[in-house]
């Protein structure tokens, strides 16, 4: 079961669902989106046009937008994606049904660090790995 909990989604006059995630950081770009490096948007638009929120009829995801709201200069900011926002809801959802499929499979490891490239350098549970270990000269690369 998948399960979200929006920051917002309005739904415009004309029809269509606007699903918006508000960001203090820094804003996901649409190439991560469609990459699916930034998927939590794109899922929550997948639960909204099935109407899987609460007192929110399912409908047409017009538009998926990031509002950066700061407190600095300026204090917020809406940062609509460019991508089809139908498009990208079905895609994040084929994605994540792949991934379980992927995973469900007994002979699938489960990496220490999965997609390393795009690893934080810092993790509040880094400690509990044991990469340097497990790695061809002893010591972590990082």
């Amino acid at each position: 079961t998948l399960t979200a909990k929006a920051d917002r989604i309005e739904r415009r006059a004309g029809g269509g669902l606007v699903v918006i995630d508000y960001k203090t950081g820094v804003v996901p770009s649409d190439p991560e989106v469609e990459r699916g490096m930034a998927s939590q948007l794109p899922l929550e638009a997948a639960i909204a046009r099935a109407g899987g929120f609460a007192e929110l009829p399912a409908g047409t995801v017009a538009r998926l937008e990031y509002w950066r709201v700061s407190g600095g200069e300026p204090p917020g900011e809406r940062k609509p994606l460019k991508l089809e926002a139908e498009a990208e809801a079905a895609a994040a959802l084929d994605g994540l049904r792949a991934l379980i499929a992927h995973y469900d499979d007994a002979d699938t490891p489960y990496p220490a660090r999965p997609r390393s490239e795009w690893a934080r350098r810092f993790s509040d549970y880094r400690h509990l790995s044991r990469v340097k270990e497990w790695g061809a000269g002893g010591e972590d690369e990082e």
